[in-house]
């Protein structure tokens, strides 16, 4: 390895670790602090973030690039590098043009205001008190805005007509354009109302032997148990309990989970720990390599095939009826009288049960993208300016009678329920949906290379997809592009209609269509 590259990899891993201690700050935040700390606490991420920020832009980053012939143009830089040294160039170099457009001051702005906004959103939707929080949301989106316009550059993704929200998805999924997703939507929203209509014409579920109480305790044994089985590995995380789960990576071997016990309702932990889980076996199998622990490479693809993975293991795994054929005694038994008398087939159609319903992390496979769309359709007119933040709760309210034909009857379970925006995360909810599509592809994938899968998850046995998981999309971590990484995974370029079939397939044995 080149000297250059060597010296770039100790500067990038310097600023990995104030990453990981930033990550750290915030854990605590959501878990064990005391909510009178949160002033000092925002003060002391906007510190961390821009003392970051500033080791990112220093000139010598710059530098070494430039030395090995990385440039804005061609990222990768010198031809005769490595392929995972030309990946990870390309990697260091995207984060670099994005850092050098930033100002510290408004990287610290942005941290600190995050920090004071996800502490009035949890103590707002306690209250149902949507007015307490909207001075906090205006401020974030006054200054993502300023970070979109810092990004874009007043290019955007390199059209003329190009959307300031534009800036803001690029985060998250490379290349993904306000247009694009749009388009995608479109189509995928077509389908979903199709099937739903089909679905709501046939004999509904019945799913009341889910609220059944269920101690915390209970649930608690259950979610010890599934991490086992998923092999999410304990000695280099935890679960905790918080408002809204969350998976967060402190250090190579510091991947936590978090989920949410709900006495009436307890699939909400059981499915929370497992959507998780798959984000955390995502964080702990990549290895692009010991030479790059620590730097941009040891990173995901993009959110959105960070999604595919959760959205695989909580739905493809989690709701079949091939995990839970052998593995729903161990279930019932943990959970005590809760699912006393439920069969195994009653069980898997109650939570596979499909009902339009106000709450976007408790929603069933088919409505749950039309809960995603809803909200990118939200944030990009707030950004856009074309909705004041004042409007928001009507404004909610009406996109979930029109796409869902239910309206919530308070802020706390409408326009406050999610973390999102008071964590500043504009940008992300399209990588919800999009990892479903991108889950079914590498499921389809999956399955044409391991045909006897199905009896290894009947028997509780999820190692051979494990590795299958590993070794095709894990372990790269960020060396391709999403693009890339289907193409390769799958042969083909994103493909919506692999979701869409599975869905189709799967509803049409539960509801007999």
């Amino acid at each position: 390895m080149r000297k250059e590259l060597s010296r770039l990899i100790e500067l990038d891993r310097e600023v990995g670790l104030l990453a990981h201690i930033d990550a750290l700050l915030g854990w605590d935040q959501q878990t064990f602090m005391p909510s009178k700390a949160v002033d000092e606490r925002s003060e002391q991420i906007a510190y961390i973030e821009s003392l970051a920020h500033d080791k990112l832009v220093a000139p010598e980053i710059g530098e070494l690039l430039a030395s090995l012939g990385s440039t804005t143009a061609a990222p990768a830089g010198d031809p005769s590098l490595a392929a995972r040294e030309g990946a990870y160039l390309r990697v260091l170099r995207r984060e670099y043009d994005r850092a050098v457009k930033m100002p510290t001051e408004l990287v610290g702005e942005l941290a600190g205001a995050t920090s004071l906004a996800q502490a009035a959103w949890i103590e707002a939707r306690e209250k149902n008190d949507f007015p307490a929080f909207a001075p906090h949301l205006e401020r974030m989106i006054e200054l993502k805005k300023r970070q979109a316009a810092c990004l874009s550059d007043g290019k955007g993704s390199g059209e003329a007509d190009a959307s300031p929200y534009d800036a803001l998805l690029d985060l998250f999924e490379p290349g993904g354009t306000e247009a694009s997703i749009a388009l995608v939507f479109s189509g995928l929203r077509r389908d979903l109302v199709a099937l739903l209509g089909t679905i709501r014409s046939r004999p509904q579920v019945d799913d009341s032997c889910l609220h059944r109480p269920c101690p915390a305790e209970r649930q608690a044994a259950v979610s010890a148990w599934l991490m086992g089985l998923l092999s999410y590995d304990e000695s280099r995380g935890r679960l905790d309990t918080v408002a809204h789960p969350f998976t967060t990576t402190l250090g190579v071997d510091d991947v936590r989970i978090t989920t949410r016990y709900l006495e009436d309702f307890f699939p909400s932990s059981l499915f929370s720990t497992v959507h998780e889980a798959g984000h955390a076996l995502y964080e702990q199998g990549i290895a692009p390599g010991p030479e790059y622990a620590r730097t941009r490479l040891h990173d995901a693809s993009s959110m959105a095939v960070h999604e595919s993975q959760s959205r695989m293991w909580e739905n493809m795994v989690g709701r079949s009826g091939t995990f839970w054929k052998g593995n729903y005694a161990r279930l019932a038994e943990l959970s005590g009288d809760t699912l006393r008398g439920v069969g195994p087939e009653t069980f898997v159609k109650a939570i596979n049960k499909v009902e339009p319903s106000l709450i976007r992390t408790e929603a069933d496979e088919v409505t749950y993208a039309l809960h995603v769309i809803l909200r990118f359709e939200l944030e990009s007119e707030l950004i856009a300016g074309r909705l004041a933040v004042r409007d928001l709760p009507s404004a909610w309210n009406a996109k979930m009678k029109d796409l869902l034909g239910v309206v919530p009857p308070d802020d706390a379970s409408g326009c406050l329920q999610d973390v999102h925006w008071s964590a500043g995360l504009f940008g992300y909810f399209p990588s919800y949906a999009l990892g479903n599509l991108y889950a079914a592809q590498f499921w389809s994938a999956m399955k044409r290379e391991l045909p006897d899968v199905d009896s290894s998850i009947e028997s509780g046995n999820l190692k051979p997809l494990l590795s299958w998981l590993r070794a095709n999309i894990h372990e790269p971590g960020a060396t391709y592009l999403p693009g890339e990484l289907v193409q390769r995974v799958t042969g083909s370029s994103l493909d919506p209609s692999h979701f869409v079939k599975y869905l189709n397939e799967k509803y049409s044995r539960i509801y007999d269509f």
